[in-house]
């Protein structure tokens, strides 16, 4: 398994997220903001992380997802860090992301305000066994 990590981040929280993702997976982390999305297509799977912005993910990571090339049956994991609720975040993402024939395998939110460490112990523990399966 070849993965990625692409996140787009506002104050630091889903890059912090994204960054302890990177870590545990020995994958490289990449801000979609200064990536091109044809970057993917030289990993298997490709997490991708936003913050929740009304209920939704950034416009940021929405446009990044639109623009990402024909995913192949590509394995994809969505996170997201929030305050009050995911809202529509994954299921947009995933529509996006199914359209273009990639095969969302987990979904996971941290929700808070300013987060630690050990915030993500878990969740990345999680992405980190879903992958092994």
């Amino acid at each position: 398994m070849k993965a990625c990590v692409l996140y787009f981040s506002q104050t630091g929280n889903t890059k912090s997220f994204a960054e302890e993702i990177s870590d545990s997976l020995d994958a490289p982390v990449f801000d979609l903001i200064t990536s091109d999305p044809s970057v993917v297509n030289e990993y298997d799977v490709v997490l991708i992380g936003t913050p929740v912005h009304g209920f939704n993910p950034s416009k940021e990571a929405l446009a990044f997802v639109e623009r990402l090339p024909e995913g192949d049956g590509k394995k994809t994991v969505l996170f997201c860090t929030h305050r009050l609720w995911t809202g529509r975040t994954f299921g947009k993402l995933k529509s996006t992301l199914k359209k273009k024939n990639y095969h969302n395998v987990l979904c996971v939110a941290v929700k808070g305000k300013e987060f630690s460490k050990e915030d993500f112990t878990e969740p990345v523990q999680k992405i980190v066994k879903k992958l092994q399966e």
